[in-house]
Parts: structure tokens; sequence; C-alpha cells
């Protein structure tokens, strides 16, 4: 079975290995990872029309956006209804719909986040702004692309939702050499980044070249489970109908085992580099690579290419005991309109997880819960009254976990209020993965425990990373670009620091329009 790809030039097999960290949830249990039933044909390719959609004006890593409007106010599709204040690390926020707002009010979401947030009611008439349309063709300066990218209001979709364009300087202050496009969708029940690579591979593909040429990047990888044999074909087929315009790239498909949770950098380092990075130690720095989810990458290339910003994403609906859904929707629509849309999910008792069901979160709104641009899948799943013991000891949460953990002793430290004694432990190392909960017989929420006493060691000043190259609280080199207005302001990125003509040393040729084969 073909492992690794390597295009450069003719396809040739470059090695067998499949990559993977040690630990972890393997295939093949109850949850079924690898043989989902198929999903619905006929609606996974539905677009979601709501009646309303509720925008936060926080769904990033950083601090919130400004609402730019009020209520009253006639918005249209791909309009910007939410800033960045001046200097601070955050990105802007778009409609996906068009309507009047009807109200702007603070909101809790179910990670406890508060936020401003603009209600708006849908008119139906999908009215668009005139600047969301295909890019006619032009060179762009590296500076140039991540402006567009960062006006667009892009940030990572399939993590803590770091601002995209932050993470593509940071990638280039740090001369990465290796772009990583994260394709391991391991989460069960969640499909949604495996149906954005089947039904639009050259977006993905090509939203990767560009960021790989705009952080100065020599290769692109895609990292898939040896099991998507689907994807990885599409993948590959799109790489060699595009190939010749990115000559100076190389492309790879990397395989790796089906297994979770598969994709988080630390054990991506692991597994391709092995490096065990320490808690602030960075891919970029450390492995000189940096890691994207492949539907941020078809983000970035709907903005470069098509003007159109961040205001939809695919969502996978589905459950334990149900099938699967995967629907295009615009960001904001209350999760009550996606359940009503999958027809064969009944959720009168069951648990309605925003994210997928290990490491989501119940919510008990689901009127009011929206869509977010993490949001990969809602997950309902079947109420079980799990009895409780005492820890019987039996090592299998230590068996399991990704980060080479003991989960039963950082958990009973916890409980005895040796903090200190936790994190010699290594409990800060927690990601959250939820398999330690998961395999537990004696019922004990694990996951929960040590996972908030981990995030409570990694508050981080709102303006100081990413973004900043060193100088202690120096705001952004471009602050003062940060104001976006009324349009999505996607046709015109403008530069004033370097000249984007030709002679640019800096400057990256996209195939636009007549050359773009997509």
């Amino acid at each position: 079975m073909l492992l690794h790809h390597t295009f450069t030039g003719s396809d040739k097999v470059a090695d067998r290995r499949r990559y993977s960290f040690y630990r972890g949830l393997f295939t093949g249990d109850v949850l079924n990872f690898s043989k989902r039933s198929p999903f619905v044909k006929e609606i996974m390719f539905e677009r979601i029309y709501p009646t309303k959609i509720i925008l936060p004006m926080k769904m990033h890593y950083g601090v919130p956006a400004t609402p730019t409007v009020k209520v009253g106010d006639y918005v249209r599709i791909g309009q910007c209804i939410g800033v960045p204040e001046k200097g601070t690390f955050s990105v802007p926020v778009h409609s996906g719909i068009s309507g009047r707002v009807s109200d702007i009010s603070e909101i809790v979401l179910p990670n406890g986040i508060k936020t401003p947030a603009v209600t708006i009611l849908n008119d139906m008439k999908r009215t668009r702004l005139e600047s969301v349309k295909p890019r006619s063709g032009f060179k762009l300066t590296a500076r140039e692309a991540m402006g567009i990218i960062r006006d667009a209001g892009i940030c990572g979709m399939g993590g803590e939702g770091i601002p995209t364009a932050a993470k593509l300087r940071r990638a280039k202050q740090e001369a990465v050499q290796e772009f990583l496009v994260n394709c391991l969708q391991s989460e069960p029940y969640s499909t949604s980044d495996l149906v954005a690579i089947t039904e639009y591979p050259d977006y993905v593909v090509l939203g990767s070249c560009a960021c790989a040429r705009a952080v100065g990047a020599s290769k692109c990888v895609f990292l898939i489970s040896e099991n998507r044999k689907e994807q990885r074909q599409a993948i590959a087929n799109s790489i060699e109908r595009i190939k010749d315009d990115f000559k100076d790239l190389q492309f790879d498909i990397k395989l790796f085992r089906e297994r979770f949770p598969q994709g988080y950098y630390r054990l991506v380092a692991r597994a391709l580099y092995g490096k065990n990075l320490v808690l602030g130690e960075t891919l970029e720095k450390s492995c000189k690579a940096v890691l994207f989810n492949c539907s941020t990458m078809l983000a970035c290339w709907e903005a470069l290419s098509d003007n159109i910003p961040m205001m939809s994403r695919i969502v996978s609906v589905t459950g334990d005991a149900s099938g699967g859904h995967n629907m295009l929707v615009p960001i904001g629509t209350p999760v009550s309109e996606l359940l009503s849309n999958a027809q064969d999910i009944k959720n009168g008792s069951d648990r309605i997880v925003w994210g997928n069901c290990l490491t989501g979160i119940e919510i008990k709104d689901a009127e009011n819960t929206p869509v977010v641009k993490t949001t990969s899948v809602i997950s309902v799943v079947r109420r079980m009254d799990v009895p409780r013991t005492p820890c019987i000891h039996c090592g299998l949460c230590s068996e399991c976990c990704p980060m080479n953990l003991s989960p039963n002793t950082i958990y009973e430290m916890l409980n005895q209020g040796l903090g200190q004694k936790a994190a010699e432990e290594g409990a800060r190392d927690c990601i959250a993965c939820g398999c330690c909960s998961y395999v537990c017989p004696s019922g004990i929420d694990l996951t929960t425990s040590i996972a908030s006493f981990a995030g409570e060691g990694r508050i981080i000043e709102v303006n100081s990373l990413l973004d900043n190259s060193g100088s202690e609280g120096r705001a952004p080199d471009d602050a003062d670009m940060y104001y976006v207005g009324e349009a999505s302001l996607l046709e015109d990125y403008a530069d004033s620091d370097e000249d984007s003509g030709e002679s640019s040393p800096d400057s990256i040729t996209l195939p636009f329009e007549k050359d773009k084969k997509v």
C-alpha cells in the first residue's frame, strides 16, 4: 500500500512509513471511528439558510471585535459587521446572510466566553456586496496576501481559532521550510474536513500553496490518515493539476495511523520529527514547520481568489444513534436550525454537544447557541448514566494518554489541593482530548478537572504572541491597517511599506482566473 508520496516533477514513492504518536485511542472500538456509516448524500451538500444568525464578536483566540452596525441597519452577505480595535489581536466578523440587525447584546458561549453578539434576521433575498466576486489576475506580495487573509476574518478552523494571518507572519519570521496541512480529522463522528477535501480539493491545495509561498516555505506537506483513500486521491489529483504553477514547491502526502487525537501540533512534532515539544515551544521555531487545518486553507483560497470572507463553514451534524449529515452553513447559525434540517436525528432526551463527543460541551439552549468559526461538528449522543465508583487503579487512563501523563495520579493530587505537585507531574501538558475519561471503568471525569487546571496556567496577554517579533509591548507592524469599515475590503489591500510590483523580492504569483485550474 502506498503510504507516502513525493511529487517532484514525476510521481514516485518516497517511503512506506506510517506516522503517529504513541498511545491515544485506536480505531475499531465502539466509537467506530474509521468505519462510519455513509453520510446522507442529498443532505451532505445542502446549504442551510437560517431564519437568523447570532454573530459573536469573539470566535477566535484574542480579544473581541467591535460591532460596526446598530439595531435596524440593513446588512448584506459578505459585509463586515465587527472590526478589531486598532492594535489589538483580533479578526473581523462578517455576515453570511442579508437582512436587518435585530439585536446587539452580550451573550455567554458554551465555553464560558462572554462576548458582544449581533443578531441578524434573514430577509431570504441573499443580497451580496458587490465586492464579493472573483478577483482579477495580478501578482501579490506576501504581505498583501496576509493582509487579504486578515481582512477576511480567517482564523484556525480546527482548534483554538488563532488568527491565520498572525500565524503566517510568525511562520515567515521563523523562516519555516515545511508547510504542513492537517487533514487528520480523527474526532468520532466528525467528517467536515474530509468533505471539504472531497468536494473542494483544488481550493484546499491552492490555498496551501499560496500560504506556503507567502511564508517562504519550500515544501507543502499534506498529513492524512492511511484509511482515507478517497481524500488522499483527491489531494494527489489536485497536486497533479496545479504543480506546474508552483514549480518552486515540493509536495508530499504523508500517511498517519487512524488514531485519536491525531493532528495536535505537539503530537505531529513527535510523529514527524521525533521531537517532544515542551509547553511554550513552537513547531515553527523547533522544527521549522507550521501546521494549518485543511478547512482553513480552503477559506484562505476563497478569500484570495473569490473575495469571499470567512462567513460560512461545513459542519457535521451527527451522533452515535443516527446517520451523519454535513451542512454548509452561515457562521452564527443557531444549532437548533441545523438539527431541524437533520430529519433522522431525534434529540428529545439526548445530549446535544457543541463539538465532538469526547471534547465538546453539552448545551442546554440550542435555539440561542450559534455555530462559530471553530465549530466543526454538532454531536447528538444518547444520555447514559454511568455508574461512578472509586478509582480501581487499573492504569487504563495512563495507557491511553497521548501526552504520557498519569491522569489518575494527577486527579488525586488536584482533589487534595496539591496543585504544585500536580504541575510537577505534568498536569499543564494536558490537551483535554478526553481519552482518560472515556476509558475509565469507574466513570470518573478525569479530563474536566485536569484540563481546567492546565488551562489556568496558559493565560497569555492578549497582544503578546504571534504578532510581535520580539519587542515587548510593541503593536503589530501594520496596526494602522486594522480598520476594515462597512464592506469586506477584500478587493484591495493597501501595502504602505512595500512595492507590490514584479520587481519586489517578496512577490508571489498566484494562478487567478484564466490561469487558475479549479
